[in-house]
């Protein structure tokens, strides 16, 4: 069995983590939904998926993010409420 977190726990964490205060975003499009922990300058718009470059952010004009977002977490990282904590190489 996988080991999970709430969201506000993580965001405790990431917040420890960069020594600042965080944001959580939720944002999907038409295939999928994403939550993003930010802080509250950072501007995102949109998002897709590239096989070649995984996922790509944007601002409201639609530029690249070309910044650091502190913590992206997919649907698959969010089940049932909790951050689902994995290895870096577990193959999942």
């Amino acid at each position: 069995m996988e080991e999970g977190i709430s969201l506000s726990a993580m965001k405790a964490l990431v917040e420890k983590k960069i020594n600042k205060k965080t944001i959580v975003k939720v944002m999907w499009n038409d295939t999928e939904k994403m939550t993003l922990l930010l802080t509250p300058n950072m501007k995102i718009n949109s998002f897709i998926h590239d096989e070649k470059e995984g996922y790509l952010f944007f601002d409201n004009e639609g530029k690249l993010i070309e910044y650091e977002i502190p913590c992206i977490l997919s649907e698959r990282d969010l089940i049932n409420g909790k951050v689902i904590l994995r290895g870096i190489n577990d193959g999942k």
